[in-house]
């Protein structure tokens, strides 16, 4: 990860630690690559913040999370709003609605450029939320630092499986960058399969997808997932769209073909036990 990448993550970290403020009273829930990255340092680095609400509409998320932004930590961080726009959830979780929220950051009154966050209300996860300490924060004295919680990662692993299977207007999926976090999470989680299974069936409900019982990797996938994956630690024995669908034929296959119902997936021997 590049200098500014970890830039950018303390960035990120600041303005999460005033989303995530409110303890175990929070509803709000972290997705995508800044997600990821909380789980799993060594991974793909993201430009974004996703966050997730279950329990509010869009404007009131939109709201609430103006007036996180604006709480003063004792950071001499500022993160101001900027605007909005809408977001069409596209190929991520097309039944949800979303904002694209804009925050100018400063630290004291030196302007750091922009914060993007994009915000997601839609129906509630199957999994457990996960409260952690994030793993790719970078210690900081003297300020206030909170746990995020963390999108299930049943439903994280389950989005990105139903993403790459979707038949879109413009034809298969072109989010390469879910099977390269799909093979990060294959290679760094435990994962429960009944759970998984649970997750996926949801989704693919939401969806109104063809049952399917293997994951379909689009032909035209290579060049964008070999370049994600060498930005991460994973790139030397996943290099390749041929060896990451392999892994994803012991990963994630047993579970669409009903091979596997429980148990839980051993990503030190790569195998369901």
């Amino acid at each position: 990860m590049s200098v500014t990448d970890r830039i950018r993550q303390v960035y990120f970290d600041r303005f999460l630690c005033r989303v995530f403020s409110e303890g175990t009273s929070s509803e709000w829930l972290l997705k995508g690559g800044t997600g990821m990255l909380a789980r799993v340092p060594n991974t793909r680095a993201t430009k974004d913040v996703d966050l997730y609400r279950a329990d509010l509409t869009l404007d009131a998320a939109l709201a609430e999370l103006r007036r996180l932004a604006e709480l003063d930590l004792g950071d001499h961080f500022r993160f101001e709003y900027a605007g909005h726009t809408n977001s069409v959830a596209g190929e991520g979780q097309p039944y949800a609605e979303g904002y694209r929220v804009n925050f100018d950051i400063y630290l004291g009154v030196t302007g750091k450029g922009r914060l993007n966050v994009d915000l997601v209300v839609s129906a509630g996860v199957s999994g457990e939320v996960q409260v952690v300490e994030p793993a790719n924060r970078l210690p900081l004295r003297n300020v206030v630092s909170c746990d995020y919680r963390l999108y299930p990662i049943v439903d994280q692993i389950a989005d990105k499986v139903c993403a790459t299977m979707t038949e879109y207007v413009t034809g298969a999926s072109s989010r390469e960058r879910d099977l390269v976090d799909l093979v990060v999470l294959a290679l760094t989680q435990h994962i429960e399969a009944s759970s998984l299974a649970e997750a996926i069936q949801t989704e693919s409900q939401r969806r109104r997808l063809q049952p399917f019982t293997a994951l379909a990797v689009p032909s035209r996938w290579g060049a964008v997932y070999a370049r994600l994956i060498r930005s991460t630690s994973f790139g030397r024995d996943y290099g390749t769209v041929d060896s990451a669908a392999e892994l994803m034929r012991q990963f994630l296959d047993p579970i669409l073909d009903g091979t596997v119902t429980s148990g839980t997936w051993s990503h030190p021997s790569l195998r369901w036990l």
